[in-house]
């Protein structure tokens, strides 16, 4: 068995600074960083794809936000050059889908009597992630509303400087959680992303982005979210050649949360998704909720299981039998009360007798 081994990029989102007087909000989302023009817009919902072949690896980055801003600005350390290309949003639709619990019902046969104040209502359910002070611009391309610029530094702080110049907000902590990665000599993706229409916003759901490059292991960055004001989500769907777990976490004791692992064949999945599955592929769902941003210390690393265990998540809901049970009681309390009746009576009329 062929270990699959390659990295994950980690996404920080920054809104470019249009003025210099501009006060900019907590900079942090579960994969990194967003910052504003003006105070209000947040990333409420991140979604990333990581797909590994062997020796490539594939990420898709899918942000939802809410509020309004002109632009906004990703920056996102990757281990080699990565290809940038635009990301099909019903991806990640499906993947929800693919992996949703299984929903497994449990009667209930207490009996109740809500047919008693009429009939037709509708049935209810209760649900039971040496220094030399200059940065060298690799390429630049424009993908859609995306302006791409791929960066190699060796100082984080020359980095910082360099985005500045360029009109990135420099938010605090960045020199300091990008030096981890700059001194493993990972390159950077400096994007920033207008609207096409003119007077347009960026609001909602935003187009994924999707980066493709070589890597040597397996890991999902975390050290950009060190300094997030706000607790972080993660939601991370893996797919590889098995099923993928998580040797090492951002918080040490805060394990994620397995949601889903399986199989999945070419032949049932949509053509969107179809490239990144290949032939087949191993399908692994991990959530984490990092309520302390100032605890992270290090990244997600991710290594092939021992078993390709499958694993669904079950949700029990009860289904209220009781009005059959409460009509069932109706028809037969009012007999059995005039049985017993009868036969008290019985025994009463029995012993007068015997009494003359």
């Amino acid at each position: 068995m062929i270990v699959i081994r390659s990295a994950c990029a980690a996404l920080i989102l920054l809104l470019v600074g249009l003025t210099a007087n501009v006060a900019a909000p907590a900079w942090a989302c579960g994969c990194g960083a967003y910052i504003p023009d003006t105070a209000g817009p947040a990333v409420v919902n991140e979604r990333s794809l990581l797909a590994w072949n062997g020796h490539r690896e594939d990420i898709l980055m899918s942000l939802n936000v809410r509020g309004q801003s002109n632009t906004a600005a990703w920056i996102m350390p990757v281990p080699s050059a990565a290809d940038v290309t635009l990301g099909e949003t019903g991806i990640f639709d499906e993947l929800a889908r693919l992996t949703a619990p299984r929903i497994e019902y449990r009667d209930s046969w207490w009996p109740t009597f809500g047919w008693l104040h009429g009939f037709g209502g509708a049935e209810g359910l209760v649900s039971a992630a040496a220094p030399g002070h200059h940065v060298d611009v690799l390429s630049n391309q424009r993908i859609g509303p995306f302006d791409v610029t791929r960066l190699a530094a060796d100082d984080p702080a020359a980095l910082s400087a360099w985005l500045a110049s360029k009109g990135f907000a420099h938010p605090a902590g960045l020199d300091r959680n990008l030096a981890p990665y700059l001194a493993d000599g990972w390159q950077v993706v400096a994007i920033r992303l207008v609207p096409d229409a003119r007077g347009a916003t960026l609001t909602g759901a935003l187009q994924p982005l999707r980066l493709s490059f070589d890597a040597d292991r397996a890991v999902y960055p975390m050290r950009l979210s060190q300094s997030a004001k706000t607790p972080q989500s993660v939601d991370l769907y893996v797919l590889a050649e098995h099923r993928m777990d998580p040797t090492a976490v951002p918080v040490p004791g805060d394990d994620p949360t397995l949601q889903f692992a399986g199989h999945l064949d070419s032949d049932a999945v949509s053509d969107d998704l179809a490239p990144f599955v290949g032939d087949g592929a191993f399908l692994t769902r991990w959530t984490n909720e990092i309520g302390t941003p100032a605890r992270i210390s290090g990244d997600y690393m991710f290594a092939a299981a021992a078993n390709d265990t499958p694993y669904q998540q079950v949700i029990y809901r009860e289904r209220d039998r009781g009005d059959l049970t409460g009509l069932a009681l109706v028809a037969v309390v009012p007999a059995l009360c005039a049985a017993v009746t009868a036969l008290i009576a019985a025994r009463i009329l029995k012993s007068r007798r015997q009494a003359r």
